[in-house]
């Protein structure tokens, strides 16, 4: 049985795994940047959260068992604007109804928080997950660009 539970910033170490997977799949698909995602390293990504209270930071882990991490979603919120920073499920759960169950448990923490704005941000080239996000009302807003 799959369940999703809270877990504390000190036990972030738990999704790692699959966050690398996620580093991996955005470097991998990105035709452009994949190189900005080679270079991303986990313990130094996590540590912006460290600055977060358990009040402003939720991250979620979705679980078959203590060590098969199936998704993960890591949010934050400061006065009423929320951010999911982070979004991934196992390639072979995708479909599942993980992601979905991930997304608007922190849909609702940020709502029951105050927040009026809620964002997220996606790769352009990751058109999957863009269609996922939209599905839960999401809508386009910006798009960077960058001169490499």
């Amino acid at each position: 049985m799959i369940c999703c539970r809270d877990i504390p910033f000190n036990e972030i170490s738990i999704i790692k795994e699959l966050w690398e997977k996620n580093r991996e799949y955005h470097e991998n698909i990105s035709e452009n940047f994949g190189n900005l995602y080679a270079d991303l390293v986990f313990e130094e990504r996590m540590n912006h959260f460290s600055s977060f209270d358990n009040e402003h930071l939720k991250i979620t882990a979705a679980q078959e068992s203590e060590n098969n991490i199936l998704g993960y979603a890591i949010s934050t919120f400061e006065e009423n604007e929320g951010c999911i920073h982070s979004l991934h499920v196992a390639e072979n759960y995708r479909g599942s109804g993980i992601g979905k169950k991930l997304m608007n448990s922190h849909i609702d923490w940020l709502n029951e928080n105050g927040c009026k704005d809620i964002s997220i941000t996606v790769a352009v080239e990751n058109l999957n997950t863009i269609e996922f996000y939209k599905r839960l009302g999401f809508k386009e807003n910006t798009i960077e660009m960058r001169l490499m």
